[in-house]
């Protein structure tokens, strides 16, 4: 019979809820997000493979090789004009360098002349350049064979290899861990909002005293937090299949196949954080009677959410393994937005997972029961609000403390 009821009261939420126009707007509005942001990217232009165009002048007395030697170290990364400052006065020098003609001009002994600033790039080749063309020069010198120096300095090629090679999924993870964040931070706020909402109309139209007439307070609770949980789904469901079809079309990226495995704990997190909001939520509209005074008592609710949306956001741009990041995790209001990102980023084990799980689902289930205690309470109160002191009264006493 129990069950009957609460499947009935789903329902009658599914119908209400997910005809409204509030509803279909966000869903659209969160759908076009999520397509769009691939496409979008696919429209971004992909780095040029042309090699920079630099301009570098040589006066006079400059070490002997220095143009060979810069030649060569360029090949690949630049692409090299050079300049002969041989008969070319300061000031004309000078005038090149503002105009832009130049990029930078090399004097004797080892002076590079700019315009304002140092271009770090052009400086390092350039540096090289004479420290090698100087080599050469002294070894000539001490009667070495230039040929047999050049040996002995040159370059090795130095293969690297990773046991773990993250860096090619690291930006993914990335995205994967901001997505979870984002989807974590406002699907409770948009379904608790319908929760209070659902319990204030009912209350200000009087249609909950027809319902208590005929069912508990407890499983009318069950069935609206049901209701809306199965449209939160639908919602999700239909910007994760509009996220992959976009993915999909746009190829802009490569989904490696590790990152699936964090979709389970995404959908568990994201579950586990609408059960308890829209539970919080349904609670504070039963604290009161007129939709004009709900920002009254959304705050303290709003608070853990933001604590664990900014903290989230570190996290997944910074650092993951912070003493805060680990506690939150485990702190069931904002765990469904912190151990998504985690897992993510790789920077919790299996035990700690299961614990974040387990606190979350046994808070969904204390918090419900403290809910329906209260909301048996309170659902029928009309005009000023229940104040917080009398709620906290209310949540530790019993039908004859309220009578009293």
């Amino acid at each position: 019979m129990r069950r009957r009821q609460i499947k009935e009261v789903a329902l009658r939420e599914v119908r209400t809820r997910g005809r409204s126009k509030g509803y279909r707007a966000i869903t659209g509005i969160l759908l076009l997000l999520v397509v769009a942001a691939p496409i979008g990217i696919s429209f971004v232009p992909a780095p040029s493979d042309d090699l920079r165009e630099i301009t570098i002048g040589i006066g006079v007395d400059v070490v002997d090789g220095f143009e060979d030697q810069l030649t060569v170290l360029a090949d690949g990364t630049f692409e090299l004009t050079t300049v002969d400052l041989n008969d070319t006065d300061d000031e004309t020098v000078d005038g090149q360098l503002s105009a832009g003609d130049l990029d930078v001009a090399v004097q004797a002994p080892h002076t590079l002349i700019w315009d304002a600033t140092e271009d770090s790039s052009i400086s390092s080749l350039i540096t090289a350049a004479l420290q090698q063309s100087e080599a050469v020069r002294r070894a000539e010198d001490l009667g070495l064979n230039p040929g047999d120096l050049g040996q002995v300095f040159a370059p090795i090629d130095v293969e690297q290899q990773f046991v773990n090679d993250s860096s090619a999924t690291e930006d993914v993870r990335a995205g994967v861990a901001f997505f979870g964040l984002m989807l974590a931070f406002l699907l409770p706020q948009i379904f608790g909002q319908f929760a209070m909402m659902s319990v204030v109309e009912e209350k200000s139209t009087r249609v909950v005293e027809v319902l208590l007439s005929q069912i508990r307070p407890r499983t009318l609770l069950a069935g609206k937090v049901l209701g809306l949980t199965v449209l939160a789904l639908v919602q999700l469901a239909i910007i994760i299949v509009g996220l992959i079809a976009s993915l999909l079309v746009t190829r802009v990226v490569d989904i490696p196949a590790s990152v699936w495995q964090f979709v389970p704990i995404l959908g568990l997190s994201v579950l586990g954080g609408l059960l308890i909001y829209m539970t919080l939520f349904a609670l504070l509209g039963s604290l009161i009677s007129r939709q004009e005074d709900q920002a009254q008592v959304m705050l303290p609710v709003f608070a853990p959410l933001f604590l664990g949306y900014f903290v989230g956001q570190t996290a997944v741009f910074g650092n993951a393994e912070s003493l805060l990041v680990k506690i939150l995790t485990w702190f069931p209001l904002t765990a469904p937005m912190l151990l998504p990102v985690r897992v993510s980023r790789d920077t919790i084990g299996t035990g700690e997972v299961a614990l974040s799980l387990g606190l979350l689902a046994l808070s969904s289930y204390l918090l419900f029961r403290l809910a329906s205690r209260v909301y048996e309470f309170t659902l029928l109160r009309t005009g000023s609000r229940v104040g917080w002191g009398e709620l906290i009264r209310l949540s530790r006493g019993s039908v004859a403390d309220q009578a009293g």
